[in-house]
């Protein structure tokens, strides 16, 4: 493929000509001064006419420098590049809102990491961690909830940064109870204005909505008229573990998760152990797939700087031979 020399800026060659115009003004404004043409001896003419014989390449190179300085001037300040091939992008144009659970019941350690018993949000920060870091290209909001919810993270595209505020989160830092309902609503709050064609929420609690002001039902009912899909993960082993006489999914509102993300055409998921919650964010992931082709980018290779390290070449050049010329 041959590549072609464009400009950005190509009526600048208008100014080209301009130095020709120097002498012309010059002739124009400078007043004439009249005077008697000087007899020059014979032998003092032919003396001189042999040193000028003898400079006259130089004096021509001398002469053509400038020109050439500024046609590699106007020639930059044009903005050439080169085209080169265009370059196909994808882009999945998603935004996703976490929203996470911090209540009390997420310390009851009931699951486990290598076979090691661990308390449900360890695991968490685990396995929501790796689904946060995979979103390359998309942009991910991190809010956190107990009595109170917070936006830990506004949407991003540093996934590392959203994944480091899941990670410094830890239980009782917005209080014990649950209030999955204002949780929604700030999630839902973060979304609703962006420009993201994909809109969802991924809300994971082990618990039933016992604190806030917002009702989960009225927030899943906002979302859908907003095209937000809440996709909803109860958390909660069904084995005893951790020396607690209730079972573990004694306080966990099957129910109102389910409600709510039907309602908001997202989908419902029940994890029981660790790799069950792996498989949920890798389905969610799947759900909210959505990558689409971009328009295509053309490549453009710029050459102003070489037309620039050329012409300071020849500036040097040219300031050396006006110096040779001066001390000869």
């Amino acid at each position: 493929m041959i590549s072609i020399m464009s400009f950005e800026w190509p009526w600048m060659f208008v100014l080209l000509p301009m130095p020709l115009l120097a002498p012309v003004a010059e002739r124009f404004f400078k007043p004439r001064v009249s005077h008697e043409a000087i007899a020059i001896p014979p032998r003092l003419e032919s003396a001189l006419n042999s040193i000028d014989s003898e400079a006259v390449q130089h004096r021509r190179l001398i002469k053509l420098l400038p020109w050439l300085c500024w046609c590699l001037l106007v020639f930059a300040i044009a903005q050439p590049s080169f085209k080169g091939n265009s370059l196909s992008r994808f882009a999945d144009g998603r935004a996703i809102a976490l929203a996470i659970d911090l209540s009390g019941s997420m310390e009851r350690d009931d699951f486990s990491i290598d076979e090691l018993s661990s308390d449900r949000l360890s695991v968490v920060k685990v396995v929501a961690s790796k689904f946060i870091q995979a979103q390359k290209g998309n942009r991910l909001s991190l809010v956190l909830f107990a009595e109170e919810a917070f936006v830990a993270s506004p949407l991003s595209f540093d996934t590392k940064a959203v994944a480091g505020y899941l990670q410094s989160a830890g239980i009782g830092m917005a209080g014990r109870s649950t209030a999955i309902g204002d949780a929604l609503g700030l999630a839902i709050q973060t979304l609703r204005t962006d420009p993201a064609r994909n809109k969802a929420i991924v809300l994971l609690s082990d618990g039933t909505n016992n604190a806030g002001t917002v009702e989960p039902e009225s927030a899943a009912e906002l979302a859908a008229e907003l095209s937000i899909r809440i996709h909803t993960i109860a958390m909660a082993s069904d084995q005893q573990a951790g020396g607690y006489d209730t079972s573990p999914s004694a306080d966990l509102d099957e129910a109102t998760l389910k409600t709510i993300a039907e309602s908001s055409g997202g989908e419902f998921f029940r994890a029981q152990t660790t790799e069950e919650l792996q498989s949920i964010y890798a389905a969610i992931d799947d759900l909210e797939s959505a990558e689409s082709k971009t328009p295509d980018v053309l490549l453009q290779h710029d050459i102003r700087n070489i037309a620039l390290l050329i012409l300071f070449i020849l500036l040097l050049g040219w300031e050396a031979l006006r110096w040779t010329e001066q001390t000869a």
